[in-house]
């Protein structure tokens, strides 16, 4: 069984949108494919039940089994949340939720929530929840303004907490580009040798086959 963790260089980067690319085209490819989400904040009620946001995006595409380990409803940070919450979250219950998710699959997408260092329960943040499950990570990124100052934090900080990188995902990359938009990638490549998966356009139409048809050359790198 293969798996990645998504992280992001922020919040509202594109961490699920790159998920739900991957877990379409390894199910496309005939894949047994799961999407598990340690912590998901943010919930909220619809007919009477309460909505996990991130793993409702992915069902609305694609029934594929997804999981959640913690379900919280503040729009903060999944600690911020489990305090709110009154939820005492333990990383043990994590591992062995994805221990038990993870059997029978050929490939789980793990997704984070806001970057490495988003505080994930009570002392720890979540570069220690990728290590606890032992995970390489796909970094996120926009090439918008900022944000090559925001990848190569991330990159150092997994380097520092030794945690691998498979390489960089560039998300929401526009039709009409910023002269900082369009030198993204070229001044990025000056910085560092981590290698980029994939450069993905700002897909307006949504479609099953046009998510898919976007990430299925980069699920070859996975």
């Amino acid at each position: 069984m293969k798996s990645i963790f998504i992280t992001g260089v922020d919040t509202d980067i594109g961490k699920t949108f790159v998920s739900l690319g991957l877990c379409l085209s390894a199910h496309q490819d005939g894949l047994k494919v799961g999407y598990f989400k340690p912590f998901q904040s943010g919930a909220y009620e619809k007919e009477g039940k309460l909505i996990a946001p991130d793993l409702y995006e992915l069902e609305k595409f694609c029934k594929i089994p997804t999981m959640y380990s913690y379900l919280f409803k503040g729009e903060v940070s999944p600690h911020l949340a489990s305090i709110i919450d009154n939820v005492d979250a333990d990383i043990n219950k994590v591992k062995n939720d994805f221990d038990f998710f993870s059997k029978g699959k050929d490939l789980v997408v793990i997704e984070g929530a806001g970057g490495l260092y988003c505080p994930a329960i009570k002392g720890k943040l979540f570069s220690d929840v990728i290590k606890e499950l032992n995970q390489e990570i796909i970094i996120v990124t926009t090439p918008s303004l900022g944000r090559l100052n925001h990848t190569l934090m991330t990159i150092e900080c997994a380097k520092i907490n030794n945690i691998n990188i498979k390489g960089i995902i560039i998300n929401k990359v526009p039709k009409n580009k910023t002269l900082s938009e369009e030198n993204f990638i070229k001044e990025l490549k000056m910085y560092t040798n981590v290698e980029i998966l994939g450069v993905i356009p700002e897909v307006e139409n949504k479609t099953i086959q046009n998510v898919t048809n976007v990430f299925q050359k980069i699920l070859l790198n996975v």
